[in-house]
């Protein structure tokens, strides 16, 4: 008897087993992902202002243009105004881009305390994003995020805005519209 009653459940278990369909993830080259930490809180209205820390400069403007341009639109959508770092802003944001060559996942961690996880695809290279804010008063973190997606070269210029807007948009939401 026990033996029919172990056989029976040795069928079923195999007969269930081949019925489970495991399907790959798939990986979309526009695919994005946002990690975020809060350090501590920061009160925001429609008098915030904000600047940009002096990493987001160089001797003949700044280092990414697109990038930087996008954000102010962000901001500007947002209410927030831009003044500069002398008039003592609500905030200042600061970020930089790195591809996986310049900084691995792990480095990521080790150095910004953040992973969005974006899987390691060999055909694709990782591109992240690390943007952090700093209370304007104090000059300590307040929060930082790194969103992760695919490095796409052949985008038209159209396409390099939107992907742009996308990333800032996905990315400063989780800032703004904290719970």
């Amino acid at each position: 008897m026990n033996f029919i009653r172990t056989l029976t459940t040795v069928i079923i278990a195999i007969s269930l087993s081949a019925c489970v369909n495991v399907e790959e993830p798939q990986h979309n080259e526009k695919q994005l992902v946002v990690s975020s930490s809060f350090e501590r809180d920061i009160e925001l209205d429609e008098h915030s202002t904000y600047a940009f820390t002096p990493l987001q400069e160089s001797d003949i403007g700044h280092r990414y243009p697109l990038m930087t341009e996008t954000i102010e639109q962000y901001m500007t959508a947002k209410s927030f105004t831009q003044v500069s770092a002398q008039q003592n802003p609500t905030f200042y944001i600061g970020y930089l881009l790195e591809t996986e060559d310049d900084l691995s996942d792990e480095q990521l961690v080790e150095s910004f305390g953040l992973n969005p996880g974006l899987p390691t695809l060999p055909h694709l290279e990782k591109g992240t994003l690390m943007v952090f804010v700093l209370d304007g008063q104090t000059k300590q973190f307040v929060w930082k995020a790194a969103a992760q997606g695919f490095v796409i070269e052949d985008l038209s210029d159209e396409e390099r805005r939107l992907r742009m807007q996308q990333i800032v948009v996905a990315t400063f939401n989780q800032f703004v519209h904290k719970e």
